[in-house]
C-alpha cells in the first residue's frame, strides 16, 4: 500500500483507549447519599438555630404558670390566702376579668393573683406577648384551674 493510502485508512478508522481514560464523575447513589447527609443534618441544626426566642418565651410561660400553680397550693395547703405577684420586662401583660379569648384586655405593669384556701382566685384571663409570639394564661375564678394556650405569628 501507498504512504498516501496508510495515512487515509488511519485517519478513518476511528481509536479507542480503553486503558486510564474513563470518564470521571460522581454516581447517583453517591449524589443522593451526599444530599440525604447534608438534608438530615440541616434538620437537626436548623431549628437550633431558628427557635431560641421561642422556646424562651415558652420557659416564662411554664414557670409563671408553675408559680400561679404553687401558690394555688400554697393556699389550700396552709388554709390561709396566697398572693403572687409576677413581672417581665421583656413580655407585654394585659389583663381580662372575662374568660373568653378575643375579649378586651388591659395593659397591667404587673400580675398580682391572689388564691383563697377554698380553691377558688381572683380569676381573669392573661395575654402574654413578646415579639410576635402570643400565650393565654386562663386562671379560673371558682376552681382556680390555670390552663395556658399559645400562638405564634398569628396563627
Amino acid at each position: 500500500m501507498a504512504p498516501t493510502a496508510i495515512a487515509a485508512a488511519k485517519a478513518m478508522t476511528p481509536i479507542f483507549h480503553s486503558s486510564g481514560s474513563r470518564q470521571r464523575g460522581f454516581t447517583l447513589l453517591e449524589l443522593i447519599l451526599v444530599m440525604g447527609i447534608v438534608a438530615l443534618a440541616a434538620a437537626i441544626i436548623a431549628p437550633n438555630l431558628t427557635g431560641i426566642d421561642g422556646r424562651n418565651f415558652d420557659a416564662q410561660l411554664r414557670e409563671l404558670v408553675a408559680q400561679l400553680n404553687y401558690a394555688r397550693r400554697s393556699a389550700i395547703v396552709s388554709g390561709q390566702v396566697a398572693t403572687m405577684q409576677w413581672a417581665n420586662e421583656s413580655i407585654t401583660l394585659e389583663f381580662s376579668a372575662d374568660d373568653a379569648r378575643v375579649s378586651s384586655y388591659e395593659p397591667i405593669d404587673s400580675l398580682t393573683v391572689s388564691f383563697y384556701p377554698e380553691g377558688g382566685t381572683t380569676g381573669g384571663r392573661l395575654r402574654l406577648t413578646q415579639d410576635r409570639q402570643r400565650g393565654w394564661i386562663s386562671i379560673d375564678a371558682f376552681t382556680g384551674r390555670i390552663t395556658l394556650s399559645r400562638e405564634e405569628d398569628g396563627e
